[in-house]
């Protein structure tokens, strides 16, 4: 059941491949691409790759010391990688500190997107507790992996359009409260079920947009409000297996699964969801209980005699 896929694209896409033109070739090869964008699917955010003179001290160059280009906006700095003056970091390991990217394994592909080893990245961040600083107080981004990616076939055109062999990519860091990145199948879609508000399962695992859901149990996995699509889920973007929940691709702790709802009425964008009298926005519990989370009061009639 596609709802994504129907909302998004509509049935031209898998007739026409999102337009590809035919040049005689197979376009699953062909590293740059010019294919129009689906006729309603949205707009893609600007993109701006940001080139430097230089970063404090340091001069952008090939000298012993000096900020050494990569292209598409990044540099090397020593051992490290930076999109302009900005370090780069990733978390190769849960509850782990961050630590930079090795500049063997990094290859810039256009538009911010760089394939690292045998995954791709993203070089903005994408959530509000992805920055660190540096020793000189200078702001550092901790980027996302964009698990479902397939690294070997992934592509940007040049309008910044990103796609692998098996998905196109549309972008909506635009709108926080949407995944960042949500997959559409380009073909028939074969092992890939849309679970509603934006999970979905994938070759026996479960993804909130391109991020995995850690810890899921895959079978059992649905998303709160059903199969709704995720562009009429506001806030509650939530997830649960057998026994836990998830926001987007957070954990909620302390709340089960078989008891979390989400109240619709006088509930504005869906924002509060509840586990018995407990309440929750997004990944975390009130510290106060919101009222819609109040059982209701029974009411007695009393019987005349």
């Amino acid at each position: 059941m596609f709802l994504l896929g129907t909302l998004v694209l509509g049935s031209a896409a898998h007739a026409q491949d999102a337009g590809t033109p035919d040049t005689g070739t197979p376009d699953a090869g062909q590293a740059e691409f010019q294919a129009p964008a689906p006729a309603s699917a949205p707009a893609q955010p600007a993109f701006v790759e940001t080139e430097v003179t230089q970063c404090g001290a340091k001069q952008v160059g090939t000298g012993e010391g000096m900020l050494r280009p990569l292209g598409h906006g990044f540099y090397l700095d020593g051992h490290r990688v930076r999109r302009g003056c900005t370090l780069l970091l990733q978390r190769p390991l849960k509850n782990r500190p961050p630590v930079p990217f090795a500049p063997d394994s990094f290859r810039p592909l256009g538009c911010g997107f760089f394939r690292y080893a045998t995954s791709i990245y993203w070089s903005q961040s994408l959530g509000g507790d992805d920055h660190v600083k540096e020793p000189n107080g200078q702001l550092a981004d901790v980027l996302t992996r964009l698990d479902l990616a397939d690294a070997e076939s992934f592509e940007v055109d040049r309008e910044c359009r990103p796609r692998d062999v098996r998905f196109f990519y549309l972008n909506h860091t635009s709108r926080p409260e949407l995944p960042a990145f949500v997959a559409v199948p380009r073909g028939d879609g074969q092992g890939y079920e849309e679970l509603g508000c934006g999970f979905v399962r994938y070759e026996g695992r479960v993804f909130f947009g391109t991020r995995l859901v850690e810890g899921a149990h895959v079978p059992s996995f649905t998303s709160v409000l059903g199969r709704l699509p995720y562009v009429e889920c506001g806030s509650a973007m939530y997830g649960r297996d057998r026994a836990k929940v998830w926001w987007q691709h957070l954990m909620v702790r302390g709340a089960k699964a078989k008891t979390f709802r989400v109240p619709k009425d006088e509930n504005p964008e869906l924002r509060i969801a509840c586990d018995g009298r407990r309440s929750f926005q997004q990944a975390s519990v009130d510290k106060k209980p919101n009222p819609l989370c109040r059982p209701a009061r029974k009411v007695t009639v009393k019987k005349r005699k």
